[in-house]
């Protein structure tokens, strides 16, 4: 029997003392034989190098590196860069990973001839872990229905949990920008443009945790100038690589849900605003065309998506 190839997680760290436990527990406890852990301090202000310095210290499969603060996305490339593994995946350090995570994937991949699976996760909020819906569709896809659903705001999906071969990576995918929101996505839109075939299933095998402290609870990125730079950066990706008409309508829609839902105060007299305003909707999904009406008056929409958001957090506590 030939042995396992190699795993690399790459875990980026700042101030995450808290939460590292875990998530170092979760890793030790995975059924897949050989991974090497890298974890990259990002100029944390508490404890959290010394608790990686003592782990690699007591394991030898587990490597801590420190750097100053740069955000992180420069930290999952400082990772990459010392990765040995034929395969990588990335993991936030307040999150976790099921036990059967890594063998699932490696599994996955080696036995669909894949270059990069995407699996499903769980939401953990408090003590409440709610797994995320499973999606219509499971299986192999091309590259190009992989940017469909990476472009499609339905899809649900933790940028962390993607699985791929290690040559596919290059520096220039991790994004520089640390105020850009989603770079996440536009890292997996660079990686899928690289692909050859990709896994998408259902299986749930990542564990976020909703973080008081992280960027995406807090919005504290979600301005309307910083999401205009990133659909500025991700539509010049797809234009480089010749396939931005084909995505046209869906960076349309992506734009229009973006405004709904995640930027805080939306300047009506921006020139960006005016321009989504003036998209062509009819022939759009009807919760989209909703949200376009809504946004003539972005007051009463951000009230409706506060009331909406609400209820479901009484769900969630209910179930």
């Amino acid at each position: 029997m030939s042995a396992a190839s190699k795993v690399s997680i790459i875990v980026p760290v700042y101030n995450a003392e808290k939460y590292l436990d875990r998530c170092i527990q979760s890793l030790n406890d995975q059924s897949y034989p050989n991974i090497e852990v890298i974890m990259v301090n990002d100029g944390s202000t508490d404890k959290s190098l010394d608790r990686i310095v003592d782990q690699a210290r007591h394991q030898n499969n587990f490597i801590a590196l420190d750097q100053h603060n740069q955000g992180p996305a420069i930290a999952r490339r400082t990772g990459l860069m010392q990765a040995s593994g034929k395969y990588v995946m990335f993991i936030d350090s307040d999150d976790t990973l099921e036990q059967d995570a890594v063998e699932f994937l490696v599994e996955k991949l080696e036995s669909e001839d894949l270059d990069t699976v995407y699996a499903n996760f769980n939401r953990v909020n408090g003590a409440v872990k709610s797994p995320i819906h499973d999606r219509d569709f499971e299986g192999i896809v091309s590259p190009r229905q992989m940017l469909k659903f990476l472009l499609t705001p339905s899809f649900q999906y933790v940028a962390c949990m993607c699985f791929s071969k290690r040559e596919l990576w290059e520096n220039r995918m991790f994004v520089e920008n640390r105020e850009l929101p989603s770079e996440d996505i536009i890292t997996n839109v660079m990686l899928v443009l690289k692909c050859n075939r990709v896994g998408v299933y259902n299986k749930r095998i990542y564990n976020y945790y909703q973080v008081e402290t992280s960027l995406t609870m807090t919005g504290k990125y979600f301005t309307q100038a910083l999401w205009h730079d990133y659909f500025e950066m991700l539509t010049k990706i797809l234009d480089e690589n010749g396939v931005l008409a084909m995505f046209a309508d869906d960076i349309k829609i992506n734009t229009i849900h973006t405004f709904g839902f995640y930027i805080k105060d939306v300047d009506t007299a921006d020139e960006w605003y005016k321009h989504m305003m003036s998209y062509d909707v009819k022939h759009y999904p009807r919760k989209i065309r909703l949200l376009h009406a809504l946004l003539n008056w972005p007051w009463m929409l951000q009230l409706c998506v506060k009331c909406n958001r609400m209820l479901k957090r009484c769900k969630d506590c209910l179930n």
